[in-house]
């Protein structure tokens, strides 16, 4: 028997691996400044994890964000904003300000995806079943709008940006 989302705790909350499917369907990214512990080049080129403290990191070329849900998610979001490239996995909450102000304010486009992902255990590898929110791709720059656009990711997108 596998673990499931109830079961997370202080330490192991934000360990979980995006399902690579929908990393490959989108393209090569430089980096990911949220990587995980155990693979840190899984998802692009360079990781930075939990130690290397990603977000007062430089970040440079495209990048694949999918950031600790939560409180400091905004800052996250703040900072892919600023850098203008990349694609960020988060949950919608469009009624929050920091969601309307970073995300609606600046992103280029967003897709809504169809279903809840089953992000990785990265303990099991496998994924795993009891996800309670929804998901978004926040797409920041041309290039990344495109790269939506002709995934195979099912969902609908919403273009914000010309």
């Amino acid at each position: 028997m596998t673990a499931n989302f109830a079961t997370r705790t202080g330490s192991t909350r934000d360990d979980w691996q995006t399902p690579l499917r929908l990393v490959e369907a989108l393209g090569r990214f430089d980096l990911d400044p949220c990587a995980n512990t155990d693979d840190p080049t899984r998802c692009a080129g360079r990781g930075l994890t939990v130690v290397d403290d990603g977000l007062a990191q430089p970040w440079s070329g495209r990048v694949w964000l999918n950031p600790p849900y939560g409180r400091d998610t905004r800052f996250w979001m703040s900072k892919l904003a600023y850098h203008g490239n990349g694609i960020a996995l988060i949950p919608p909450r469009m009624g929050s300000a920091w969601f309307q102000d970073i995300v609606l304010g600046n992103a280029s486009a967003l897709l809504f995806l169809k279903g809840r992902v089953s992000f990785i255990n990265s303990q099991t590898g496998l994924p795993e079943s009891g996800n309670n929110a929804d998901s978004a791709l926040v797409a920041y720059g041309h290039e990344n709008v495109t790269a939506l656009s002709e995934s195979s990711i099912p969902g609908v997108i919403w273009r914000m940006r010309p």
